[in-house]
């Protein structure tokens, strides 16, 4: 099995996480990790979500480099 490439949001979403930026409570409390980080990307300015699309080309790249046969079922 191939994993597809990660998109701008999950890129967002793994270095958010891996920098400790949250609070491990959340998914206990009334609002999910998912539901802030989902809140945490909207309100991200239209420069910083390009920065991470970007990111996200590069990744896509790579991505078919290492995977030239994949094809998204």
């Amino acid at each position: 099995h191939i994993p597809r490439p990660p998109n701008a949001f999950i890129l967002f979403r793994r270095s958010f996480i891996k920098d400790n930026n949250f609070i491990p409570e959340l998914e206990t409390g009334s609002i999910s990790l998912s539901k802030f980080l989902g809140l945490a990307w909207n309100n991200l300015s239209e420069l910083q979500k390009e920065e991470w699309h970007q990111k996200a080309k590069l990744a896509r790249a790579e991505h078919q480099a290492r995977f030239p046969e994949y094809a998204f079922k």
